[in-house]
């Protein structure tokens, strides 16, 4: 499977000197490219569903047109104990051509004429660590989408996995609690929030977010999402930083497992 967007034309330059503070995570988040890793993520995803969407369990244990189309990209976290699949999230851009999603989007929505990924496809399989996985997911994604200039980031939750997006910051792009019937996910009802990529950090200073030092501090060399940096994330640093606490996680994930 070959690279959607080329991730790898991005750079970094360390502006710090001496050691950087970085966290290490118990899995690895990398983009797929290879029919393994994305027949890797289909289980994930396939087995989350099949819990949370009954009905559409069968459908996602086969890869989706979504899956391969230009200038959209699945990430997998995999445990670095035995290489297990552990999570996944898709990010489908509207960078080459319109969202399914953007024909439901509100013109009062201001996102009309803006770059969009929309959220897809998060599975989380069920482990001590599974809001650690998803949050790593989310920090992957906001990075990604700093990078690429996306933005916003757009999903679909139904209740109550709602709560969990609403936590991060993300804002109905309808009235509060509307839920819309989604067409190609068998008409399930799902509210349509968005979180501005560039406003995020902000929003989660000024709000004293309890994941914000992960999320916007933390330097994670386990999140590989740009191969082009991937020599400067092997160097040793200087001091190791902590995992969010289980307090943090859970104030946002509550204590259920996905």
């Amino acid at each position: 499977m070959s690279p959607q967007l080329h991730a790898e034309s991005i750079t970094l330059s360390p502006t710090r000197s001496g050691g950087i503070q970085s966290v290490n995570l118990p899995f690895i988040i990398r983009i797929v490219r290879t029919e393994e890793h994305l027949s890797k993520a289909i289980d994930v995803r396939a087995e989350t569903y099949r819990k949370h969407h009954p009905e559409l369990a069968n459908q996602l244990s086969n890869a989706e047109a979504a899956d391969r189309a230009p200038f959209s990209l699945v990430l997998l976290a995999e445990a670095k104990q035995d290489g297990a699949a552990i999570g996944t999230m898709r990010i489908e851009t509207n960078v080459s051509s319109p969202l399914n999603i953007e024909s439901l989007i509100p013109a009062s929505s201001g996102l009309n004429n803006k770059t969009l990924a929309f959220v897809t496809r998060l599975g989380i399989r069920k482990r001590d660590d599974s809001q650690l996985i998803k949050v790593a997911l989310f920090k992957a994604l906001h990075r990604y989408c700093l990078a690429c200039q996306i933005d916003s980031m757009v999903v679909t939750a139904k209740p109550p996995m709602d709560r969990q997006y609403l936590k991060l910051g993300f804002k109905d792009l309808f009235e509060p609690h509307k839920l819309i019937p989604i067409p190609w996910s068998n008409g399930i009802p799902t509210r349509l929030l968005a979180l501005e990529t560039f406003r995020a950090e902000q929003d989660w200073r000024a709000t004293n977010h309890p994941l914000y030092k992960f999320m916007i501090e933390d330097f994670c060399p386990d999140i590989q999402i740009f191969a082009s940096v991937s020599g400067i994330w092997s160097r040793p640093r200087g001091t190791r930083g902590e995992l969010p606490s289980q307090e943090a996680l859970k104030s946002v994930f509550g204590d259920a497992y996905a």
